[in-house]
């Protein structure tokens, strides 16, 4: 189930609508889950962590005080009622939306008190935290995958001067497919892939409980090595201690059957202010531009407010074009380009 509660300045919000590319900002005063039972209130450039029963709390009770309902999107007009400014309900639950009419004031005094009662707004480490807390490994549980990885996820520093445009991540891992696993470990400018013999499984699930029993913190500063299990069909993760999980990972390589080496294509990978030649040609070197003209314009409190906030919505991921709706890619583990 997902929930957007927000006062809604009508004007301003239809000016960041309107604009080419969509809003850079949301200007809602809003309570919302960015993933399943993660409830966080906005109010401009501060986020606030909201507990999953708190966030459930109010829900009600902004539900017991509701008006009427109806199917359809919010009017998206820079008046409603009379006014320019608004209370927005969205609520989806089992794959249906419904709007909930509300008085405007009403919402903004309910949403400036619950904003009193959290006290300081996070800090981006406690942003992250709060919005992928590390849940509990099961006894019985499926492993998916586990990875090793530089992250590359964006601060306040210019992309050009942090990150290449295909950042190399220089990922070690392992995953499944089908009923077999594979691991792959990186190696200077090589990947070295094995096959898991089944017999492995239950001595490498041992020694993840293990790794488990003392996770990491979802944050980690941008350049640094990050870690994290994937289990269970809805394959959640469990951030882990990258040292220990390439440990983990280079055990299980030792135990298993050798299958390839490949060479990674560095070419691909390079900085903004250098690419080959024929880089994508003259599409490239505009994308390469403009990226570039955007790093020079970003401020730090600009920064803050487009990179630190944590979007609901879903993304694309650039390398295998899967569907997600959280920080990394549900398929291949990628960073979202949001994070």
């Amino acid at each position: 189930m997902s929930v957007y509660i927000a006062y809604r300045d009508l004007v301003k919000y239809r000016f960041q609508m309107t604009l080419c590319g969509g809003p850079p900002i949301n200007p809602d005063f809003r309570l919302a889950t960015v993933r399943n039972d993660i409830y966080l209130l906005t109010c401009g450039r501060d986020d606030y962590a909201v507990t999953k029963e708190r966030g459930e709390q109010f829900k009600t009770e902004v539900l017991s005080k509701t008006t009427g309902s109806h199917d359809g999107l919010f009017p998206m007009d820079a008046e409603h009622n009379g006014k320019k400014t608004a209370a927005v309900i969205e609520i989806n639950k089992d794959g249906r939306t419904t709007w909930y009419d509300f008085d405007d004031e009403l919402m903004l005094k309910m949403l400036t008190e619950l904003k009193e009662e959290l006290g300081e707004p996070l800090d981006r480490r406690g942003l992250i935290n709060h919005c992928y807390p590390n849940p509990a490994l099961p006894e019985d549980f499926e492993l998916k995958t586990i990875y090793h990885q530089i992250y590359c996820g964006p601060d306040n520093t210019p992309q050009a001067a942090i990150r290449i445009m295909f950042p190399d991540t220089v990922t070690s891992r392992l995953w499944t497919f089908g009923d077999e696993h594979f691991v792959v470990i990186r190696e200077g400018n090589n990947e070295n892939k094995y096959k898991v013999p089944d017999s492995l499984i239950p001595d490498i699930k041992e020694k993840v409980r293990e790794l488990c029993r003392e996770p990491a913190e979802a944050y980690v500063e941008p350049g640094k090595w990050e870690s994290y299990i994937q289990f269970g069909e809805t394959k959640e993760q469990i951030f882990t201690d990258p040292d220990k999980t390439l440990e983990l990972l280079n055990y299980i390589a030792s135990g298993s059957e050798f299958i390839s080496t490949s060479q990674i294509d560095t070419n691909k990978y390079y900085p903004f202010n250098s690419p080959p030649a024929n880089a994508f040609g003259m599409m490239g070197m505009m994308n390469m531009s403009m990226a570039q003209q955007q790093a020079a314009n970003t401020n730090a409190g600009q920064a803050a407010e487009n990179q630190t906030s944590v979007k609901p919505d879903g993304w694309k991921c650039p390398m295998c074009g899967a569907f997600n709706t959280g920080k990394f890619c549900m398929e291949c583990g990628s960073v979202g380009p949001n994070y």
